[in-house]
């Protein structure tokens, strides 16, 4: 029964996965609205300030999410969370495949060259990013990733 869930659930999962490429294109709010867009991810509506823009997959009625996707249309910086659990975890399954997260990380590190560790402070939680500096992206400055409380982080440090 496992193995045909396994075999029912791997194409809808796999579907529509945002990658390293997509990730080095995002320089403006619009490449940022459109990798979403093309990706499956739907815009949260955020009425309090215009400053973000925030898009997910597969939303929730109890606002739960696989991936949250956020965009500071001011200082041009964009924040991918993606959940590291994934349904076949949830289920007591032994999920071997790697995520999102795992496959940008693993392009990033294999395309790119080390840089610095850059800390940052959201809602009074401390990040350590690991940054590296790709020739590729489409944005002047670094990308970061780090893995806090089951999510893997990634965004753009531009130079100003």
């Amino acid at each position: 029964m496992k193995r045909l869930l396994l075999l029912l659930l791997i194409p809808t999962l796999s579907y529509s996965q945002i990658t390293y490429e997509d990730i080095m294109s995002i320089d403006t709010t619009d490449s940022f609205i459109r990798v979403m867009i093309e990706n499956g991810y739907e815009k949260v509506v955020n009425q309090s300030d215009d400053t973000y823009i925030v898009y997910s997959k597969n939303l929730t009625e109890d606002s739960l999410s696989n991936s949250f996707c956020m965009y500071n249309n001011v200082d041009r910086i964009y924040r991918l969370g993606l959940n590291k659990t994934s349904l076949f975890d949830k289920l007591g399954i032994d999920d071997i495949r790697e995520n999102s997260y795992d496959m940008i990380v693993n392009d990033i590190k294999k395309n790119c060259k080390y840089y610095d560790i850059e800390k940052t402070t959201v809602n009074e939680d401390e990040y350590e990013y690991v940054c590296y500096s790709c020739m590729e992206s489409k944005y002047i400055g670094k990308i970061g990733f780090t893995i806090k409380d089951g999510w893997g982080w990634i965004r753009n440090f531009p130079y100003y």
